[in-house]
C-alpha cells in the first residue's frame, strides 16, 4: 500500500459519512460571509445562515469498480479489496463510490480500525456511532454469512453491505 493509503481509505470513508450540504462559494459570488460547504455564519435571525452553492443537478455519481469484494483472490499478496469513496475533490463535483486492492490488516468482526489498524480482507472499517470497528462484508438479499446475531444492512457505499 502506498503511504498515506490507509489513511486516505479511512478519511474517505469518514468523510462520507459525516459530509452533507453544499459547496465552497467563492467571496466574488456575493456571499463573503460563506463559509465551507455555503454555510455562513449564523447572524442571530433564525436562520441556519446555509448558502445554495448554485450547482447544477448532479447525475448519478460514478463508480470504479476495480476489484471484486468476495473475491478477494483478485488484489494481490497482504492486499484485501475494499468499498470506499473518493471525495469530491472540485466545487460542484459528487462522491465516487467503489472497491479497490488497498493494504489489509488483521481486524475482524468487532475489531477496533482507523488510520493506524486495518480490516482484513473480506472486511470494512465503519463508524457506528461511538467507534469505528471492523465488519464483514456480506451479499444483500443473497445468503448473507452473517452470524451471531448481525443482520445484513447496506453501508454508506451504495452498492455494498456488511453485517451489523
Amino acid at each position: 500500500m502506498l503511504p498515506g493509503m490507509r489513511s486516505f481509505f479511512f478519511v474517505a470513508l469518514a468523510a462520507s459519512a459525516i459530509a452533507c450540504g453544499g459547496k465552497s462559494i467563492s467571496p466574488d459570488d456575493g456571499d463573503a460571509d460563506a463559509g465551507a460547504y455555503g454555510r455562513g455564519n449564523d447572524s442571530g435571525d433564525g436562520s441556519n445562515g446555509y448558502v445554495d452553492p448554485h450547482c447544477a443537478d448532479a447525475a448519478p455519481p460514478p463508480s470504479d469498480i476495480t476489484c471484486d469484494v468476495f473475491d478477494q483472490k483478485a488484489c494481490g499478496p497482504g492486499q484485501g479489496c475494499f468499498p470506499a469513496v473518493i471525495p469530491p475533490q472540485y466545487e460542484c463535483e459528487t462522491e465516487t463510490y467503489g472497491s479497490f486492492c488497498l493494504t489489509a490488516g488483521a481486524g475482524k468482526q468487532g475489531s477496533p480500525c482507523g488510520e493506524s489498524e486495518g480490516c482484513a480482507a473480506g472486511f470494512v472499517c465503519l463508524i457506528t456511532g461511538s467507534t469505528t470497528e471492523c465488519a464483514a462484508l456480506c451479499s444483500l438479499g443473497g445468503a448473507s454469512g452473517c452470524s451471531n446475531g448481525f443482520v445484513c444492512e447496506p453501508i454508506d457505499v451504495p452498492g455494498f453491505s456488511a453485517c451489523l
